[in-house]
């Protein structure tokens, strides 16, 4: 049964995950945590580090987190193909389109037109993992319950890659050392 919930959820956010996986983040988060129950917040989070950090598309490694969290090896096998399935299927058809009609303004409108969907959607992520990493979540938000730490990686990390161009990979490792480091010396609860 497991399984087959699985393929069901991810084909179907496959079908619907536009923009990549930062832009489909919140679709993915919303049915993985909300809808689902498979996982919190937090633990959807640490998903989304860890996930950064190993080769291949995000929304992929978030399929195989899930499945391996899930269903073991299977759950993995299941929720990544089908994650898949639909943008191969979506990409052949589209390239095929695209190709033939690209110089047609109706085309270049629509895809204009995507643009700030795609923006959206990746703001709404944004937000809910700055919610979650600063206040553990939307329902927490307050003054005495912040996380000036986190605020703090996370402004120093912005900066980084800003000014200095910093990748990804060492974004991360950098954030993670920071955050292991400081929060060892004042014992901060995990």
């Amino acid at each position: 049964m497991i399984l087959f919930d699985l393929f069901t959820t991810f084909i179907l956010l496959g079908a619907f995950s536009f923009g990549g996986g930062i832009g489909s983040m919140e679709l993915i988060r919303n049915r993985v945590v909300s809808v689902r129950g498979w996982m919190t917040d937090a633990e959807f989070t640490d998903i989304i580090s860890i996930s950064e950090m190993t080769p291949g598309p995000l929304g992929i490694n978030i399929a195989s987190f899930v499945g391996a969290r899930t269903a073991g090896i299977p759950g993995t096998i299941v929720a990544t193909l089908s994650y898949v399935l639909p943008a191969i299927a979506i990409v052949m058809i589209m390239a095929r389109i695209y190709f033939h009609y690209r110089n047609l303004k109706g085309v270049q409108g629509v895809l204009k037109g995507l643009r700030p969907a795609i923006a959206a959607m990746v703001l709404a992520a944004a937000i809910t993992l700055s919610s979650t990493a600063w206040w553990n979540g939307m329902n927490n938000i307050s003054l005495g319950n912040t996380n000036w730490i986190a605020i703090a990686i996370t402004s120093l990390m912005l900066i980084l890659l800003g000014k200095k161009k910093t990748g990804p990979i060492t974004t991360i490792l950098g954030s993670g050392i920071i955050g292991a480091v400081i929060y060892a010396i004042i014992g901060y609860p995990l």
